[in-house]
């Protein structure tokens, strides 16, 4: 049973090493966050607007990974010289020895969420190695409900890794898993081959770790969305509106 809250709720979006991988996932999941009526914030302080600028430019431009790195360094730096706040959080970034790491990412989201939590109620949806993070510091923070699409169980260019999951079985903030069971990074196996905490959820989709797929199955996956989403507070529609994403580039 969810505990009573006067906070109103905020998704915050946690997603993959590869944003461009994502471009229309993340369409379909902030389209979906916006219908429902919720507050959303991402990793980054300014990543709407990123995203924003993204997601524009992207339509008409397939941008290199060189040059999106320094649009993004450049929005940053701009947005900083005005923000003092925002200026400490990039040189704390820059000066993290870890930066790159998963730990140096996980400090970074348990301050962000510290930040969030002092006015929303915390919910998180996450994509592939953001679920990771959620679930290594969720417990230490107040998090109300995690929701990860496509968690990365096993790398397949890599070996067995198990600081991967080997803390699952210990993760006790609800969870909800939402699985391809075609997903390369672990399918249909993965309920008979991890140990999961009696608070997580496995919801297998017949989909891949993109998550490519029709309107119907988008219908199921947000339909298990809504069913943790605090109904009070969310508005409920009969259906989900999938609007087409190819014009966008997905590499």
């Amino acid at each position: 049973m969810h505990r009573t809250s006067t906070k109103p709720p905020l998704i915050l979006l946690l997603g993959r090493d590869d944003w461009q991988k994502d471009i229309n996932l993340n369409y379909i999941l902030v389209h979906y966050i916006q219908k429902k009526g919720i507050a959303i914030a991402w990793e980054d302080p300014i990543g709407g607007a990123i995203w924003g600028m993204r997601h524009t430019l992207n339509r008409f431009f397939n941008i290199s990974e060189f040059w999106d790195k320094l649009m993004v360094r450049g929005v940053q730096l701009l947005f900083a010289t005005v923000n003092w706040r925002y200026c400490q959080h990039l040189f704390r970034q820059f000066n993290d020895n870890q930066h790159h790491t998963i730990d140096g990412r996980c400090r970074r989201v348990a301050s962000r969420i510290k930040f969030l939590s002092k006015k929303y109620e915390v919910y998180i949806i996450s994509r592939s190695s953001g679920g990771r993070v959620a679930s290594l510091i969720a417990d230490n923070a107040d998090v109300k409900y995690m929701i990860c699409l496509g968690y990365p169980f096993q790398n397949p260019e890599n070996g067995k890794e198990p600081e991967r999951y080997e803390h699952l079985p210990d993760v006790h903030t609800p969870f909800l898993i939402i699985q391809g069971k075609k997903d390369e990074y672990g399918g249909s196996e993965i309920l008979e081959k991890y140990i999961f905490n009696p608070n997580t959820t496995v919801f297998l989709v017949d989909t891949d770790h993109g998550f490519n797929m029709q309107k119907p199955q988008w219908q199921q996956l947000f339909d298990k969305i809504e069913e943790v989403l605090p109904k009070s507070q969310v508005k409920t529609l009969s259906s989900f509106d999938l609007i087409p994403t190819t014009s966008f580039v997905s590499n």
